[in-house]
């Protein structure tokens, strides 16, 4: 499903930091990994293991896009 703010979103990747905020259960998570699902990584920061993996920088840097939930 094609999001509104999807491009507008997409552009704006290209040059700074986007963040999404809103109320729970609205879509934040569906948009993002929406964005390019073919290349991203999500880290759910509620996980021990996420969190460490953030926490290290220990990611894969070869992604078009990098979701921290």
């Amino acid at each position: 499903m094609q999001r509104s703010l999807q491009e507008q979103i997409k552009k704006d990747l290209d040059e700074k930091l986007v963040l999404l905020s809103g109320p729970r259960q609205v879509g934040k998570t569906t948009l993002s990994k929406a964005l390019f699902p073919d290349n991203f990584e999500y880290f759910n920061l509620d996980y021990n293991q996420d969190r460490l993996i953030v926490k290290q920088e220990s990611w894969k840097k070869d992604r078009d896009l990098i979701v921290f939930d």
